[in-house]
């Protein structure tokens, strides 16, 4: 008997071993999370009852094994009672419609857990009283495993929260230690020599096999049902996602993730979404455009020229229904988030301020009115909230963008500094003009104006009037200077000046008025010292990683004007035009980093005149391309292992280079930038030099917004293409779709490799390739060809033919013949000669056979290796004549 209770204990240790158990034991991971895994267990919990019940119980009886088996029935039939109790106390008891309860009881989340019901209740009907005894010491070996490490998560959340569990607790884990193989009435039947000859027998191994086998799908299952739903059942204060802030960052934030449906909480301190627009701009007027009419009536280009909607699925849901005009109201765009907020039914929580968020075991986030929230994730969307003061001295004593009055009547005839050169400070400027006795705004260094930079941050002509008075000698002064100091005095600031560009001179200026307008920066007073995440940029901006992430704090993410850290003052993640796709795509990041989830994708064939028709389709739609130009990009993935490649979109740059989309051999990027180098080059960015748009071969030199392809080969860019400019921004013709197809094959077939070519030619078997590659992967620095070629397989002349020679000889050479080109390819590639082909030409014109099949029924080339290169014929666009047409 002792090989059977052995053989048992050898596959506890092996199920203890699973990773479900590993994550149990995870002190990292809040217990209540850990245990999160419950309601997938439900089916086969409730459904355990019915199998004690009316499978494993025979009433009435005299066999003995029967008995016992029908005692320990009745202590087993009840536990789903303890089940329902304690899902109650860990929150998870949440409302559901009868049509979604049924969904998710048979729905593909839980099908491992009715297929172990099933199986147990196959195995275990109609087989005698022995095999019964077999199969509940199996489920109870697996039981005690379970149990006990569920038991020391209970304990831990017990201490934690103060209240008792009793299927997650102890109670659970003593009843199943009492169901042991060495129990007195166990040992009794044991004793008996015929039970314990069958007992080990090949059967009963094979049932508990069985039985494992079932329980260890079953415990698989429950671990990927953890991940994706972590957090998902807590109870109402408890959160996947905490998201501070319900501007525009935070509305789009919360709209995926309710798409993903993620457990989220939004917490705003105002009385309704977006309450800081509700006060700035200051004089009301936005300088995102809202262009109603475009031409187009597909609504992802005409986003393009939509610089307020958020992203979403409804029609409705578009800004342009909610102002005529090209520079609209804030006041508009406040009705708009509260609308957009309603449509979705987005979980919000109002006058809620924060004042302190913490970390220990996940987030917690207090606010004002003496509440506290849970959450594993915190996703900061408030923006720059606090003005950004220069390290001046005496700056104290002056005004400030935020609360000045906007009333220009209260400035008449008065002398104002403004500090800063950014559109608030021309903002206030443009309000002022017509009212102060002089004007002046100072900072080190000169204007940048965003017609030339591309940069919607820098000063916008919607704002630039001050620009022309001061041109036009009206009082009005740009100063390029460093404050050196300010004093405040009998009614009068004297501010000290270093000129920037005035060869070292120093002055002082006196002013009635002096108005800092420095722009904002990110207030991290509300974190304690457990989770303060770093500052960058002058301490403006929260440090990031490419997901967006804190440098220091894990789980701690940042969306909207935030995420500006990443491409500060050079794309427009700082505008709601652009980071509006940045969310997007943490989305898709966190939802692959947490519950993985693959990125969202198109398949295709490796197929270059394939994917040049899904580069064009994109890159003449896309919105998420056009607006943050060269940040985000599209991605194509060649798999190493796959024949499909996969083509993935809006991607930040960065992000790729740091994650898995970057992992394979060859990938490509897509991106739509400008020639940022020509424009800033030209003295006048409204003069610059334009290439002509036949000009293919110095497509490089566009200025304009135009796409650029970028190849990469084991993270080292290989190859760049420029599709030309297009002065509407349509890349629809030829001059556009040649030059790429032609940069798609040549790149393909070497990011296909030299093995690839080698099979389709039929000049390597498979198994020569095999033996090739492994040799490769023991010296790290061999190069495949090099290896098939040491091996004396293949030629040197012919790798060397298929490597770098076939695309340009084909594609570069149309004015050739067709057969001309197959008998050149092959004498140039050494797979025959030139006599030879001579000698099959004379015999062609006498029996009018095709070149291809008489240089095969001389055998001196394969069929499979006249196909492949008429293949590549026909690609480069040849007319492939009668003569040597593919062999049939």
């Amino acid at each position: 008997m002792k090989s059977f209770l052995d053989y048992i204990e050898e596959k506890k240790n092996e199920f203890s071993k699973l990773p479900f158990f590993d994550f149990l034991q995870n002190k990292s991971i809040d217990p209540r999370t850990r245990l999160s895994f419950a309601p997938c267990a439900a089916p086969f919990i409730m459904s355990f009852g019915e199998l004690n019940k009316s499978v494993l119980r025979d009433e009435p009886t005299e066999d003995s094994i029967q008995l016992l088996i029908n005692e320990h029935t009745y202590a087993d039939d009840h536990h789903w009672v303890w089940f329902l109790r304690d899902l109650k106390q860990l929150g998870f008891d949440k409302s559901m419609h009868f049509t979604e309860a049924l969904k998710f009881v048979w729905g593909k989340e839980t099908k491992q857990t009715r297929k172990l019901s099933r199986k147990l209740i196959e195995c275990a009907a109609q087989t005698s009283p022995l095999e019964k005894l077999i199969i509940i010491e199996a489920i109870e070996a697996t039981a005690q495993v379970s149990s006990s490490f569920i038991a020391a998560v209970g304990r831990e959340l017990e201490e934690k929260t103060g209240k008792s569990y009793l299927y997650f607790g102890d109670v659970h884990m003593e009843a199943e230690e009492n169901h042991t193989p060495n129990s007195p009435s166990m040992k009794n039947i044991l004793s008996n020599e015929e039970i314990a000859k069958d007992l080990n027998s090949t059967h009963s191994y094979q049932l508990v096999d069985n039985i494992f086998e079932v329980f260890t799908e079953f415990t698989n299952e429950l671990m990927s049902y953890t991940r994706r739903n972590m957090y998902k059942n807590f109870s109402e204060k408890e959160y996947e996602y905490i998201i501070i802030g319900a501007g525009p960052a935070g509305l789009q934030m919360g709209y995926f993730l309710e798409k993903s449906g993620r457990n989220y909480k939004i917490l705003e301190a105002g009385n309704n979404p977006g309450t800081f627009f509700q006060k700035y701009p200051r004089h009301k007027k936005l300088i995102s455009i809202n262009k109603r009419y475009t031409g187009y009536t597909d609504t992802e280009i005409n986003l393009r020229w939509d610089w307020n909607s958020l992203l979403s699925d409804s029609e409705d849901m578009l800004f342009k229904f909610y102002s005529k005009d090209y520079f609209p109201s804030s006041t508009d765009y406040v009705k708009y988030l509260g609308d957009f907020a309603k449509h979705f039914n987005l979980n919000i929580e109002y006058n809620c301020k924060i004042n302190q968020i913490s970390k220990e075991n996940g987030f917690t986030i207090c606010d004002t009115n003496g509440k506290s929230y849970h959450s594993q994730r915190v996703i900061i969307a408030s923006g720059t909230s606090i003005p950004y003061i220069p390290n001046i001295p005496g700056i104290e004593t002056t005004e400030n963008y935020t609360d000045i009055s906007v009333d220009a009547d209260t400035f008449a005839n008065q002398r104002v500094l403004i500090i800063g050169k950014g559109n608030s400070g021309f903002e206030t400027a443009d309000n002022l003009v017509g009212t102060t006795s002089l004007l002046h705004i100072a900072s080190p260094n000169p204007i940048s104006m965003a017609w030339k930079t591309k940069y919607v941050g820098h000063l916008r002509a919607v704002n630039n009037n001050l620009l022309d008075t001061y041109q036009l000698k009206s009082q009005n002064v740009l100063l390029d200077a460093h404050i050196e100091r300010i004093e405040y005095s009998g009614g009068e600031y004297t501010v000290h000046f270093d000129y920037t560009h005035a060869d070292g001179e120093k002055e002082f200026l006196v002013y009635d008025r002096v108005i800092v307008c420095t722009g904002f920066k990110f207030d991290d007073s509300i974190f304690d010292d457990s989770c303060k995440p770093e500052l960058t940029i002058n301490q403006r901006f929260p440090k990031q990683t490419s997901e967006w992430e804190s440098s220091n704090i894990s789980d701690l993410y940042f969306a909207g004007v935030l995420m500006h850290m990443r491409d500060f003052k050079k794309k427009q993640s700082g505008f709601i035009h652009g980071f509006r796709y940045n969310i997007k795509a943490l989305n898709h990041i966190l939802e692959n980093k947490y519950y993985d989830q693959p990125f969202p994708h198109q398949s295709s064939e490796i197929d270059a005149e394939k994917l040049t028709h899904m580069i064009l389709e994109r890159v003449n739609r896309s919105s998420g391309l056009w607006q943050q130009t060269g940040y985000l990009c599209d991605v194509i993935n060649i798999p190493d292992d796959s024949n499909l490649a996969q083509y993935h979109e809006d991607i930040p740059i960065d992000y790729v280079f740091d994650s898995s989309l970057s992992k394979n051999n060859h990938y490509y990027t897509i991106t739509l930038d400008f020639g940022l180098d020509i424009i800033n080059a030209s003295p006048d960015p409204f003069a610059v030099e334009r290439i002509h748009k036949d000009d293919l071969a110095r497509a490089e030199l566009s200025s304009g917004i135009h796409p650029i392809i970028r190849h990469y080969c084991q993270g080292n860019l290989v190859a760049e293409h420029h599709v030309i400019e297009d002065i509407a921004s349509e890349w629809k013709e030829e001059v556009h779709i040649q030059p790429l197809l032609k940069f798609m094959t040549e790149q393909l077939n070497d990011s296909q490799g030299i093995g690839t070519h080698l099979l389709a030619a039929g000049l390597l078997t498979s198994e020569q390739l095999e033996v090739a590659l492994a040799e490769q992967e023991l010296e790290a620095t061999a190069r495949l060809g090099d290896v098939i070629q040491k091996r004396g397989w293949v030629q040197k002349r012919t790798i060397q033919f298929l490597l770098h020679q076939v695309n340009n000889t084909l594609v570069d050479n149309p004015e050739l013949s067709a057969c001309a080109q197959l008998g050149a390819n092959l004498v140039e590639a050494g797979l025959v000669t030139s006599t030879q082909v001579d000698e099959a030409l004379l015999e062609q014109q006498i029996s009018n056979k095709r070149l291809g099949e008489i240089l095969v029924n001389h055998g001196w080339v394969t069929p499979q290796t006249v196909e492949y290169m008429m293949k590549h014929l026909s690609q480069a666009n040849v007319t492939v004549q009668p003569e040597v047409a593919v062999l049939n």
